[in-house]
């Protein structure tokens, strides 16, 4: 039946009472919300029958909407049985009575339902039913005008009262409904919320303050307000933690690979007893594996974040399909001012479309750039843990395919990488689409007029730097930039092991940073390691030469009170590797090797009754049989290692929080056993080496150094410019206000073409309308052009010299900076810092620049068409710079929170790289694994809020454009008789352009403060203090220095650093040339030390050294370290060949090269080699055995054969054979050299000329072997330890 109501377009447009028809308000308007709720639901409640949160107890809020639903239901039904009444009544109703007031009754029943569901799934915040109840309001408002109007209009009053009053009551209720949706549930039970005291407010966000990003505004507030600090941060949502994601991860990449190796279609297998059919079936599953798909990392990623980055991308297209409403609206409005009878009403009403078109269109994009980014995080977090757990599993010789700085690189720059790609992924899609549709409409647009057209829209890092600088390697490496198997039947037994390279994970001590164990000297390393094992309380100990590191007083000690027959390791399996002899008349069984095989076995005894080679073996290098006698009762150990400065940090409570952190974390350490995580946690966080390298209470700043909280000055921003040029710096300034000003001018020539179409001029002027415009337009795209052209080559040049300015600087540092600062600090410095002055800090300043000319010229424009404009600039300019400075201020603390959480997870995995065998035997991978996911997460928990930050200025930021574009709008009604329409479409397509001109601005101002952060702090490590100059010219020693070698101390004191004690006092000696010096003395005695005061890799605190009448503080390092030459106590080799290790300069022939390695009894063993000298040496020449390494640095040095060489040590990780080979070679090649021999194993030393005995810093002992023997002193009694005496 037809309904009596007028539908002349009249009533609702071409009127000043506009009304829409009767019979639409009773269908279109009240199905338009019930529509989206049954569309809804189905996949709402399947969404959260599969995201159960826990259940919410009963709230009065609960009831209160419970029972506004039942009596919304009541309402609407009583219409629906008035109509059924009428009926029965011989009232005749059209249908819609009947069906609408069933379909909405209907709805509000699915809507207390979901009411009720949602407080069993433990749904705070209904995001859908809070759509719906908007939508509901919203369609009422239209009848509910109407109704009003027509009873004020029509003098009868109201016809149908019933319904009349039930539609208000429905209306009334439908807006409590939506007044309430805006509060929040109790958080349901058992939730982080409850047990998590610092949760992030996201969890328990309402709607739409999660549509906005309400909730992020506390911390905006507090980092306004003060300095934002790493306990100012909410704990990481749940579902963005690594012990969600990286499961996630590899579970789908678990699939990958047993999809691979089971295969596609694959059957199970079956005996045959033919032999041909055997053979056939072979061929067939042959040719079938070579068809198998290969595991796709890509399909991992996809399978695991996929589904949630889809949900953005859906908000994606949502948006891009709104973008093109308003440029139809602007269209309409430019239809407007044309029409010159038109009623306001509907001017106005197309400039509150377009506010509230730009302000959905807002919130969604934010929406879609939230999920994007939560994308990007979680694979970012995804692939680190999943590249961190598959370093720990590789093999030895798959780890050696890659140096550690590659592997760092894949989780510093690749895994960033892959998260910031999510961002621009959708534009794969988007992009082509915003192309389509534009194109479409400006299809439908071409046979218009021209105004329309505006309506389109390293541990290894630090020994590297050492031996650059004592063999005078920097110049090179500068221009080349951006033995017999016991080792290796230890590496392959799973069990608990001492390894020989001494790797500490990185420890906080109280006085100073360890990284890798730097502050110890290497028998204090081997000590704590040691310790460390003794505590894993096992069964089974594997302890690969643990004693070479430590003089023979503390070997003993070790021996007798840990390793031996009463030590507190008896009653437990020892298999000790060793190259000492004293101790193995105390063994129950020695087993001999030779060559990678077992020769003998047997007790002590037994094996020299066989007198086979173990026991000449003994003869040769015995001084005397080896006797055991009765010791006198031993000394008291000095606590010279580990000794305690608890007293420190009674008074310092931020370092007291440091020490419970790091007490944790050690505790996760040694999780096994209470006691042995406090043990461990005593003896190495509350330690020190007794030379107090790090004994100055200031450098406990330095775990707190990079929270220095200051604004950026414009002296950084002046040293970028500076970097680029500042002409080059200047020049871009002008190019972009040129191409801003050539957009300006052609936008305002295009606005004046269209409007000879009103005065009929169109064919009149055409030749020159195109002519300019054309020329406006090639201007502005040669404009662009060279702008960008310019900046490129900007930074460029910026990169290189900020970049070459870090490098040079680090190669000049003196050792003291690597000793006190973090591997991961520096490697930060040169991968992400550079990283982001490369390719960040350009892009910003590029956005920047863009949208702060576009927003410049949008308010040209506006202020141009609509001068009245220039008022509301003043309270929109307030708002813009008050949420602009609440933003930054935030955004920058959070910038360098997470840039400072970001080292440790990058110095962690490098640690762990190099320590992965220890890890493995002590079997401690999973609690290696969960340290790293804990820095990881901790780097998360100030990345998310930066994220969210963007959102919350974005929102804000956009609101204010979409103002702009209001009042813009606003503006163009109000005059549209004095404006034409050309110049309103000018106007108002501006003002919806500045919108993310505004908020790209805003967050380029903040991105360019954060990011002009790695130009601070890049320009802090490249002017740190450097070592005294490579070269003085005017004190250049002749080219034949040293001709004698004579080396004297004249009263000669050294500190590590300002600040700290003497670790040499009063030295005072002479040596002649080619004198041969042992230098001997306890662990701490200050033996290194004294070496590297002769590279001058300590200065002097007082006194002076001269070598051959010249004084080494006067000359420049290059000429002092290259008549130099050490055999370093842990041998360091590059990635390369071998001949690159050995002659780096290429200064040596191919003989005289062999001639070096056959008399370090390399010969044979390069020889062998396929690639002979172009044997290719892994990154720390793993590849190698130590033994063979430190040969590798005795033909080094036999190459350089300067007149000065010095041995730390050499010869501590080598057999007694070997040593005495390198011994050998050292008399006969080096005879008329001076050597200074720093030895443990005191039978290397005991023919030299002198022997120097050092005690707490000071000369003890310095005399012949002969005499210092005679004497009985410290030397006497560390020979008699030995078993010399």
């Amino acid at each position: 039946m037809m309904l009596v109501f007028p539908q002349d377009s009249n009533l609702t447009k071409h009127t000043n009472l506009p009304d829409l028809p009767a019979c639409f308000q009773l269908s279109v308007l009240p199905w338009t919300p019930c529509i989206f709720l049954w569309l809804a639901s189905p996949f709402y409640i399947l969404y959260l029958k599969r995201n159960n949160r826990g259940y919410i107890m009963m709230s009065i809020l609960n009831r209160i909407k419970t029972v506004l639903g039942l009596i919304l239901w009541i309402v609407c039904w009583t219409d629906l049985f008035s109509s059924f009444h009428e009926m029965s009544q011989n009232q005749s109703k059209p249908p819609i009575y009947f069906v609408t007031p069933l379909i909405v009754g209907m709805t509000m029943l699915l809507a207390t339902f979901l009411i009720q569901y949602e407080r069993l799934k433990g749904v705070q915040s209904s995001g859908v039913l809070f759509i719906f109840w908007t939508i509901s309001v919203l369609c009422a408002i239209v009848p509910f005008r109407s109704k009003i109007v027509s009873v004020l209009c029509f003098q009868n009053g109201v016809e149908d009262k019933l319904r009349f009053t039930m539609f208000y009551i429905y209306f009334g209720l439908t807006l409590i409904q939506l007044i309430l949706s805006c509060f929040n549930e109790k958080p349901p039970l058992f939730s982080s919320v409850v047990t998590d005291p610092n949760a992030c407010p996201e969890i328990t966000a309402g709607f739409l303050s999660k549509m906005t990003f309400w909730w992020f505004t506390s911390m905006a507030i507090k980092g306004y307000k003060s300095p934002l600090e790493n306990k100012d941060l909410w704990s990481l949502n749940k579902q963005d933690s690594s012990e969600l994601v990286v499961p996630n991860l590899l579970n789908e990449w678990e699939e990958q690979a047993a999809f691979r190796k089971a295969g596609p279609g694959a059957e199970p297998n079956h005996m045959s007893v033919n032999p041909e059919e055997e053979e056939e079936e072979e061929e067939v599953l042959l040719s079938k594996r070579k068809e198998v798909r290969q595991p796709s990392f890509l399909r991992a990623l996809l399978r695991a974040f996929g589904p949630y980055f889809l949900i953005g991308s859906a908000f994606k297209l949502l948006q891009d399909l709104i973008t093109f409403v308003n440029p139809q609206l602007l269209r309409l409005l430019i239809d407007f001012t044309k029409q010159t009878n038109a009623p306001l009403w509907w001017g106005y009403s197309l400039a509150f479309l377009m506010f509230g078109t730009s302000l959905l269109q807002t919130l969604i994009l934010h929406q879609h750039f939230q999920y994007c980014f939560v994308t990007g995080m979680r694979l970012r977090s995804g692939i680190i843990g999943a590249i961190y757990r598959k370093a720990l599993a590789i093999t030895n010789e798959a780890k050696r395919s890659s140096t550690v700085g590659e592997v760092v690189n894949l989780m510093s720059v690749d895994a960033q990488r892959f998260m910031d790609l999510t961002t621009f992924l959708n534009m794969l899609w988007s992009a082509p689409l915003q192309i389509i549709l534009a194109l479409f409409f400006l299809w439908q647009v071409q046979r218009h007029t021209f105004q329309y057209i505006y309506t389109l829209p390293l541990p290894s890092v630090v020994q590297t730097i050492i031996i650059f600088i004592q063999n005078v390697w920097q110049v090179l490496f500068l221009k080349e930039m951006v033995n017999h198997g016991f080792s290796y039947l230890i590496a392959y037994k799973s069990v608990y092991v001492q390894c020989h390279v001494m790797w500490l994970s990185a420890c906080h001590v109280i006085n100073g940073v360890c990284v890798q164990g730097i502050n110890l000297s290497g028998g204090q390393r081997q000590r704590v390691s040691l310790a460390r094992a003794l505590y894993s309380e096992v069964d089974v100990y594997l302890l690969d030469d643990p004693l070479s590191a430590v003089d023979a007083h503390v070997a003993k000690h070790i021996f007798d009170n840990v390793i031996g027959p009463e030590g507190a390791l008896k009653g437990k399996t020892r298999i000790l590797v060793t190259h000492g002899i004293s101790f193995l008349p105390q063994v129950d069984n020695i087993l001999v090797m030779v060559d990678g095989r077992v020769s003998e076995m047997g007790s002590y005894q037994d094996l020299l009754k066989q007198n086979g080679a173990f026991a000449e073996f003994l003869r040769n290098y015995s001084l005397e049989d080896i006797i055991e006698v009765d010791e006198e009762e031993e000394e008291e150990f000095p606590e010279d290692a580990l000794s305690n400065h608890t007293d420190m940090v009674d008074n310092e409570p931020v370092v007291n929080e440091a020490r419970r952190q790091f007490m944790r974390y050690t505790c996760i350490f040694n999780a096994s056993r209470s006691a042995s995580c406090f043990g461990f946690v005593t003896s190495a966080f509350t330690s020190t080496s007794h030379d107090n390298k790090f004994g100055s209470r200031q450098t406990m700043l330095l775990f707190f150094r990079d929270f220095m909280i200051y604004n950026v000055k414009f002296k950084v921003y002046w040293e970028y410019a500076k970097a680029v040029g500042p002409f080059l710096s200047l020049f871009i300034c002008f190019l972009y206000g040129c191409q801003s000003a050539a957009s300006i001018g052609a936008n305002f020539w295009l606005s004046e073409w269209t409007n000879d179409a009103q005065h009929n001029r169109t064919q009149e002027q055409v030749s020159m309308r195109v002519g300019v415009y054309a020329a406006l337009g090639i201007s502005q795209g040669v404009l662009v052009m060279f702008s960008s052209f310019t900046l490129a080559l900007g930074k460029i040049q910026a990169a290189r010299k900020l970049h070459q300015t870090l490098l040079d600087n680090k190669f000049h540092t003196p050792q003291s900076f690597f000793d006190t600062t973090p591997i991961g600090r520096i490697i930060n410095r040169f991968s992400k810092d550079i990283y982001v002055i490369d390719e960040v800090l350009p892009s910003t300043i590029l956005m920047f620049l863009g949208t702060f000319f576009a927003s410049l010229s949008t308010m040209i424009v506006i202020i141009c068409s609509t001068p009245i404009f220039a008022l509301v600039i003043g309270p929109l300019a307030l708002i813009y710079f008050f949420v602009q400075r609440f933003y930054v201020a935030t955004s920058r603390q959070l910038k360098r929170l997470e840039s400072v959480s970001r080292s440790p997870i990058y110095s962690h995995f490098s640690e762990t790289i190099t320590g992965t065998s220890v890890i493995r035997a002590y079997g401690r991978n999973a609690a290696f694994v969960l340290m790293s996911d804990m820095k990881v997460d901790e780097n998360q928990k100030s990345y998310y809020p930066g994220i969210v930050s963007n959102r919350w200025l974005g929102v804000r930021i956009e609101f204010i454009g979409n103002c702009i574009v209001l009042f813009a709008a606003l503006l163009a009604v109000i005059g549209k008789d004095k404006l034409s329409p050309g110049l309103v479409g000018l106007s108002v397509s501006y003002a919806l352009q500045v919108t993310m001109s505004l908020n790209w601005m805003v967050r380029m101002t903040s991105d360019l403060e954060s990011n002009i952060v790695a130009v601070e702090r890049v320009k802090e490590y490249s002017e740190t203090q450097t070592e005294a100059p490579w070269i003085v010219t005017d004190k250049q020693p002749p080219p034949d220095w040293p001709p004698k070698g004579n080396v004297e101390f004249v009263d000669y004191s050294v500190r590590y650093r300002e600040g700290l004690d003497l670790v040499l006092r009063n030295i005072s000696l002479k040596v002649e040339g080619g004198e041969k010096i042992g230098i001997v003395g306890r662990t701490g005695a200050g033996k290194s030390s004294m070496t590297l005061c002769l590279f001058r890799l300590l200065e002097a605190a007082d006194g002076e050294i001269v070598i051959d009448e010249v004084k080494i503080s006067e000359i420049g390092l290059h000429d002092l370290r290259s008549k130099l030459t050490i055999i370093p106590q842990e041998p360091v080799l590059f990635s390369g060949t071998l001949r690159m290790n050995l002659d780096p300069f290429e200064k040596y022939s191919d003989e005289e090269v062999w001639k070096a390695l056959e008399l370090s009894h390399l010969k044979r063993f390069v020889s062998n080699q396929t690639s002979k000298l172009d044997l290719e040496c892994s990154e720390g020449g793993e590849n190698l055995s130590v033994g063979q390494r430190q040969l590798v640095c005795l033909a080094r040095a036999l190459l350089r054969k300067t007149r000065i060489l010095v041995l730390d040590e050499a010869t501590a990780a080598v057999d007694l054979e070997t040593d005495d080979l390198i011994q050998s070679t050292i008399r006969t090649q080096f005879e008329d050299c001076t050597v200074f021999t720093i030895a443990h194993r005191l039978n290397t030393i005991m023919d030299y000329t002198r022997v120097l005995v050092l005690d707490k810093g000071q000369i003890a002992e310095f005399d012949t072997p002969t005499n210092l023997m005679a004497q009985k002193g410290i030397f006497y009694g560390m020979a008699k330890d030995a078993g010399l005496a």
